[in-house]
Parts: C-alpha cells; structure tokens; sequence
C-alpha cells in the first residue's frame, strides 16, 4: 500500500506544500532529494513525499503511468492542501501527464524519456516553471526526443541514472550531485 508522508514541516497551518515523488530503488534518503527536501524545510514548506517502495514489485509489472497516477489521487486527500512544488526521480516522473497542466513548480530528474507519453507531457509543460535533469550515460534521458520543450533541460556530462559519474572518485561525483542540487533548489526556490 502507498504511503503518504509528512518529510518535514514547520508546524504553520498556513504553509504551502511541496510534494517529493522518490524512485522505485532512490527514496528520499538518497542526495539528489534528501537536500532539497531540508532546503524546503528550512525556507518553510511544508514537505510530503510518497512512499511506494513496499508495491514497487507490484507495479513493475503493471502500467507505471497508472499506478504513479494512483499514488497521487492518494496523496490529494492527504496532504493538507494542494502540492505548489514537486519534485520527482525516476518513477516519479510518470506523474509528468498528471500534473502537467497545473500550475505547479517542479524538477524532474532523470525523466524517462524513453516513455512516449513522459516525453511528450514534458514538453507540453509551462514554461520557466520545470526543471528537467538527467544524465548523458542515462539510457532514459533523451532530450532529443522532446521538440519545442519549454522545460529547462540539464544535461550532466558522463552521468548515469543516478546522476552520479562512476568514472570519476567519488568526490568528484559528490560535486557533481552537490552542483544538481544547487540548481533544483534555485529552481524550487525562485
């Protein structure tokens, strides 16, 4: 059963929502979303997150796009108001068709861009308000296959899905992921 989780929160009743949509195996432990998800906190968000990791065998064998879509009808009568930030990984950006057409603030990483319909909602996104960031080693990152985007596209020179850059030590990819999380940040924040 998907489960709707409270990350962080300032204690307002006022305060807006951010909604964080983790990866089938990168959950919001893992850098790319445990940084911003404090950056949030600290500038008063409300944050929430979707945990979907005890059905994620489940849907590997169903339709992704459905059972991403279901997490988010969950999450709407969960959290206290409607989500004004998200950001997604992987997984998490099947909800792209979803939320495509409201006026929310998102990033994306690692979009899988090989999925038509992913694809094609990123590039029917408003624009300045999406941030889409994967990497060049990624399978699924094909930015050439979205035309007339009016996302923000990153890409990360010799990064794979995680975003990390294994031919490199490890710090370097730390660096890398540090410079990843400045800009989805900036973007959350602007």
């Amino acid at each position: 059963m998907v489960n709707v989780l409270r990350e962080r929160s300032n204690g307002a009743s006022d305060a807006r929502v951010a909604l964080i949509l983790p990866g089938a195996g990168y959950t919001t432990q893992a850098p790319l979303l445990y940084w911003p998800i404090l950056a949030l906190a600290e500038a008063g968000w409300e944050v929430w997150s979707i945990d979907w990791h005890a059905d994620i065998d489940d849907a590997t064998h169903q339709d992704m796009q459905g059972f991403v879509e279901s997490a988010l009808a969950t999450a709407e009568v969960t959290l206290p108001a409607p989500p004004e930030l998200v950001l997604a990984k992987s997984l998490g950006t099947f909800a792209l068709p979803y939320l495509a057409h409201r006026d929310v603030r998102a990033v994306w990483l690692t979009p899988i861009l090989t999925d038509p319909v992913v694809a094609d909602a990123l590039a029917r996104v408003t624009s300045g308000r999406h941030l889409a960031v994967g990497g060049s080693a990624d399978p699924s990152w094909r930015p050439d296959l979205i035309s007339n985007a009016s996302a923000r596209l990153v890409t990360i020179e010799a990064a794979d899905h995680r975003l990390e850059v294994t031919s490199t030590q490890w710090r370097q990819s730390a660096e890398v992921q540090l410079t990843v999380v400045d800009q989805v940040v900036a973007h959350l924040l602007a």
